[in-house]
Order: C-alpha cells, then sequence, then structure tokens
C-alpha cells in the first residue's frame, strides 16, 4: 500500500514538474507632444512616437521531452485618447504555437517576416523611414493575418531562418464568393527570412508576396524585399539598408536606400540619425484620418519624372532607467515635385515639403 501510494505521488510530482506553466503580462505606454507641418501645421498630444502602447499576455507550459506550448496576445492602445488602436481587440498578435527540437510553429495574427526585420533593425513608428515611405514592410504588411510561421533550429550560431503563409493577409468583404469574385489566390501570401548576428556584425534578408484582393482588377500582387546590414563600433553603430517594393498596375520599383547611425554619447544617453533616399516615391496626399497602410496610397508607375524624395531623422532618448525613457524625434521629408510623402499622416501636397518634431516618454511594464 506504502509502495503504491508512494509511486502514485512520484506520477504526479512527475506530471506537475512537465506541466510547468507560466503568463507574463507586460506593456508599453507611449506618449509624446508633437508638431507636425504638412499643407498645414498640428500641435498635438500624440501616441506610439518612440514605441507601440499596448498590453500584452504572454504564456508558456512546458509539456515535457522538450516541447512547449506557447501563446501571445497583444493588443494596442491610443494613450493620448486611451481608445483601442483599431476595432481589433488584439490587433498587434494573437498566435499559439509550439515549440522544440524541430524550431517553432504559430498559427494565428503576428508580424510578417519583413514586418518584424524592419521593426527590430530600423524602426517602424510614425517617426521612422520605412513607414513615411509608406513601404510593404512598414505600413501595410507590418502583420498577417490567417498566417503559419515556422522558425527552424539553429543551425549556424547566429543565424535565423524562417518561414512564412497566410491564406488571407488581408479582410476580404465578400467572404462568400471570394474565390469567384477575386481569384483562388485572394489574400495569399508567403515570405521568407535570414537574420544573422555575430558579435558586433549583424545581417538580414527578407521577401514578402500577398495576392491582394481588388473587385476592379481581381489578383493584385504585391512583392517587397528589404536586406540591411550594421555593425557596432563602439563609439557607434553604423546601419545600411535597401527596400524594394512592387505592385502590380501600380508600382514596380520603388525603392528605399538608407543609412543610420546611432551614437552613445554619455551613461543611458544615445544620439542617432537616419538618411533615406526614396525613388518612385510619386503618391497621392493622405490624410490623419485616412487608413494607415499603402493600400490607401495612390502610387504612379516608374515613368513619372521628379517623383523622389529625401527623409532625415533625428533622435535623442535619454533613460532614466531599464523602464522609462525621455526621447525627442524629429524627421524631415524633402518631397520632389511630383512626391507627396509626409510625417504622421499629415496631408501634404505634391512637391511640399514635410517635418515633425516630437518630445515625448516611454514606459515599459
Amino acid at each position: 500500500m506504502k509502495k503504491t501510494v508512494l509511486a502514485l505521488a512520484a506520477i504526479a510530482a512527475s506530471s506537475a514538474a512537465f506541466a510547468q506553466s507560466s503568463v507574463t503580462l507586460y506593456g508599453v505606454v507611449d506618449a509624446s507632444v508633437e508638431s507636425v507641418k504638412g499643407d498645414k501645421t498640428f500641435t498635438r498630444v500624440s501616441s506610439d512616437n518612440l514605441a507601440s502602447s499596448r498590453i500584452a499576455f504572454k504564456g508558456v507550459e512546458d509539456l515535457g521531452g522538450g516541447l512547449k506550448a506557447t501563446f501571445l496576445l497583444d493588443a494596442s492602445l491610443k494613450t493620448d485618447t486611451g481608445a483601442a488602436d483599431s476595432s481589433r481587440f488584439f490587433g498587434r498578435s494573437a498566435y499559439v504555437g509550439l515549440t522544440g527540437g524541430f524550431g517553432e510553429v504559430r498559427l494565428g495574427r503576428q508580424d510578417s517576416l519583413i514586418g518584424a526585420q524592419g521593426a527590430a533593425a530600423l524602426g517602424t513608428q510614425a517617426y521612422d523611414e520605412l513607414v513615411v515611405a509608406r513601404t510593404l514592410a512598414g505600413v501595410a504588411y507590418r502583420r498577417l493575418d490567417n498566417a503559419v510561421t515556422y522558425i527552424a533550429p539553429t543551425l549556424v550560431p547566429g543565424l535565423t531562418l524562417a518561414a512564412q503563409y497566410t491564406t488571407a493577409a488581408e479582410a476580404i468583404t465578400d467572404t462568400a464568393n471570394a474565390e469567384a469574385t477575386y481569384g483562388d489566390n485572394s489574400g495569399r501570401g508567403y515570405g521568407l527570412s535570414a537574420n544573422y548576428a555575430n558579435g558586433p556584425f549583424a545581417a538580414g534578408l527578407s521577401y514578402i508576396q500577398v495576392n491582394r484582393a481588388d473587385s476592379a482588377s481581381g489578383d493584385v500582387e504585391n512583392t517587397g524585399i528589404l536586406a540591411y546590414g550594421s555593425y557596432d563600433l563602439g563609439v557607434a553603430k553604423l546601419t545600411a539598408y535597401y527596400n524594394q517594393d512592387g505592385r502590380d498596375g501600380a508600382f514596380d520599383n520603388r525603392q528605399v536606400y538608407g543609412l543610420k547611425a546611432a551614437f552613445p554619447v554619455a551613461q543611458a544617453v544615445t544620439l542617432s540619425a537616419g538618411y533615406a533616399f526614396v525613388k518612385n516615391a510619386n503618391a497621392s496626399p493622405v490624410t490623419s484620418s485616412a487608413l494607415a497602410n499603402t493600400a490607401s496610397v495612390t502610387f504612379a508607375g516608374d515613368n513619372v519624372k521628379d517623383d523622389n524624395a529625401r527623409i532625415l531623422t533625428l533622435k535623442a532618448q535619454y533613460d532614466l532607467s531599464k523602464r522609462t525613457a525621455l526621447y525627442a524625434l524629429f524627421t524631415a521629408v524633402n518631397n520632389g515635385d511630383n512626391a507627396a510623402l509626409n510625417v504622421s499622416q499629415v496631408e501634404t501636397s505634391a512637391g511640399k515639403s514635410s517635418r515633425g518634431l516630437a518630445v515625448g516618454v516611454r514606459h515599459s511594464f
């Protein structure tokens, strides 16, 4: 009898050890006062200029044998109003997955591979170049619905390989007749990425292709590629990057060439500067009430003259602690006669400049 009780106790203890789980609540609160100039000048309290305000739940359960179940539910919010950032409750991420010796598989809404790479290496907030230039990585396909992501196990130290597939990257209103109306590939897409980090050196390459449903022209293929390399010299971290986007019938060769440098000038103080040249940047003006995605912007083709733009970015960050930072941001856009890029979605007519200045605080918990 005693042996039986001891055996049952051992089994229970073993099961408890293998079934250990945890849930972490975390988030970011970011707010700033900004002055943004386009056709008009606006001064306002704004959210998300250094980092996206959010509240998230992240969980993991040890299933034993090296297998773990994971999930992430990440909701965005606007600090200036307290409102949700969109109609989606968990608009940033909502996925569940398994991880083990085979790698990791995630199912649900999540970062696109090109979007995650752009955010980690270059930034994808309102004052950053990939967003100002309206790239697929920074705006339209920053995240994907209905996605399956596979992250391979580490085969070479420092190298991360991943592949992604989505059955419906964008919502299709007429879901019942989607295939008949738009074609079998509507909303479907895939992505690939490779990232390498070894000491002070890092580099990455990512690709995305998505078929966007269009009632007028059927499936419209969107393609994007992003490549970057960086080296930390100690006194400065230098980053160079290249982005190219294409969309059938709209633009085939919209390119962004950029350089960024970050200087740790004092303890807890970092100054950063960036310069980007955008080729074939021609776009219709986007008002602050328009959707912040590439689909809401009309681009001309490759044959429009004087449609380039230049973007200058400056940033100062002072870390008050590991969780709290003060910051100042400045971004200026110099448009060609037929380009209309802008800062923070303030409407700017073709040929006019746009600039933004923001001073704020970011706290993470």
